[in-house]
């Protein structure tokens, strides 16, 4: 195992297990090679994001978030 993976899972492991188990899927996901496709709508907020250089949303509202992938 490479370090940077190590200090991954040691950051993981920090999380409750909730958000362990979202981001788990998540990872899994992509190693099945299974792709999230965006919307048109979807591209457009984030090109807008990444030209205004603010946060799409606070670190809080994306912690929800993610808790709610994992629902």
């Amino acid at each position: 195992m490479t370090k940077l993976m190590r200090e991954l899972i040691e950051r993981l492991e920090t999380l409750p297990d909730a958000e362990q188990d979202a981001l788990a899927r998540e990872f899994l996901s992509v190693l099945e090679g299974e792709v999230y496709v965006l919307t048109p709508e979807q591209e457009e907020e984030v090109r807008k994001a990444l030209e205004d250089g603010e946060p799409v949303m606070e670190e809080e509202e994306a912690r929800r978030f993610l808790r709610g992938l994992g629902a």
